[in-house]
């Protein structure tokens, strides 16, 4: 089989199935005009985008595959796994989703109950089965209604609201989702691994021994480039990827314009760094 390879990939973004506001149509609209060859749709816990980008896949499009980003906790911290190439039909995948979307509505929730009693924001009933009826509501859509509502004067605010929330409902074990990914077929890489879930940087002690756990739970690749990654990050992640023997990816985080990223926005990645993410998931990409 002939191997196949890409120049300008992205393999992290998110839609309206989650906290991006791009629907699939507009999604694969700008996916064209951004000149990408290769892209993944990985919303936060859930892959229903997939199957929506890939019906409108025609002839001469960017190669397609299908992705999901896991948000994960446990008693050592916060994660984000991304699953590449499952099959979203197996029971561990649908499993996974599912207790990672329970999760997400008992914290949509208790963070109702948080602005109630920190800021004294509160949301007509209407209003909360609006956002509790979205596919995978978080804090975008939070961010989105407290600025309809005037409790803030900008996006970014929405979000600083929650700077001080705690977790407390069930979450996803990172190494339950690496087993889930794996056990449908697919590749589990830890997204923006040395930014944990986004809140702060780790040292490069942390990362590694964060990366040498995963790696042993069955971990098979890291995201090395990425869109907020200084060059040293960058360096770090590779350097890791090549001392556990870890694919490499990369990917922008794009969430249309929910964030100021934008397609393709991954670091200049060097193709030959991503060959072996092409050679292992070559038979699950779709190829327009």
């Amino acid at each position: 089989m002939e191997r196949i390879s890409f120049q300008k990939p992205d393999l992290h973004m998110h839609s309206v199935y989650s906290d991006g506001t791009d629907t699939p149509e507009s999604l694969l609209q700008n996916v064209r005009a951004a000149g990408l060859d290769l892209f993944a749709l990985t919303d936060h816990d859930t892959a229903e985008g997939c199957a929506a980008v890939r019906a409108l896949l025609r002839p001469g499009d960017p190669a397609f595959i299908g992705g999901v980003e896991f948000s994960c906790r446990d008693g050592r911290g916060k994660y984000h796994v991304l699953g590449y190439g499952f099959d979203a039909d197996r029971p561990a995948i649908r499993e996974t989703v599912a207790y990672a979307h329970h999760s997400r509505i008992l914290k949509m929730q208790n963070r109702f109950g948080y602005l109630r009693q920190q800021y004294g924001f509160t949301f007509t009933p209407e209003e909360q089965a609006e956002l509790m009826g979205l596919k995978n509501p978080g804090k975008p859509h939070f961010a989105a209604m407290m600025l309809k509502k005037g409790y803030v004067k900008t996006k970014n605010e929405g979000f600083e609201v929650f700077a001080n929330y705690r977790d407390t409902e069930p979450a996803l074990p990172p190494e339950d989702a690496i087993s889930a990914i794996l056990r449908s077929g697919g590749i589990p890489v830890l997204a923006h691994g040395i930014l944990a879930d986004g809140s702060g940087a780790l040292t490069e002690e942390e990362i590694t021994a964060r990366v040498e756990r995963f790696r042993a739970a069955g971990l098979l690749g890291l995201e090395c480039y990425y869109s907020a990654f200084t060059p040293r990050q960058r360096e770090i992640m590779l350097n890791l990827a090549e001392k556990f023997s870890l694919l490499v990816t990369a990917g922008s985080d794009y969430h249309g314009t929910n964030k100021a990223v934008h397609l393709g926005q991954t670091g200049g990645p060097d193709p030959r760094r991503l060959q072996g993410f092409y050679d292992a998931i070559a038979d699950r990409i779709t190829i327009g």
